[in-house]
């Protein structure tokens, strides 16, 4: 739980802007997540290991979530699951994978 109500979304939103903003936060960032993090507030447990990447020009980041479920589903469970509305934590815009003006991904 956050000390304040400031959320999980909108703590990270000032992350990116201050990575977009700051190159010695940007570089902190990817190579000291957990510290760069603390600064706003994020605390990320010792046992829990974060890496940040960053999308370019060239190359586009996507994020394959951990497995919601232990054990075996059926075909119908997996069609079900995939349709599910399951949060990602990461941002699946059109701007975010393709870019203003187009960029990696095609349509």
């Amino acid at each position: 739980m956050y000390k304040t109500t400031e959320s999980w979304n909108e703590r990270y939103a000032r992350v990116i802007a201050r990575a977009w903003t700051d190159e010695s936060f940007k570089k902190k960032l990817l190579a000291e997540p957990a510290a760069a993090l603390a600064e706003f507030d994020i605390r990320i447990p010792e046992s829990v290991s974060v890496v940040v990447v960053e999308n370019t020009a060239s190359t586009v980041n996507l994020v394959l979530p951990k497995v919601p479920f232990e054990g075996d589903l059926s075909d119908s469970d997996l069609q079900n699951l995939a349709a599910a509305d399951t949060p990602t934590g990461f941002c699946c815009t059109h701007d975010c994978l393709i870019g203003p003006g187009g960029g990696v991904l095609s349509q």
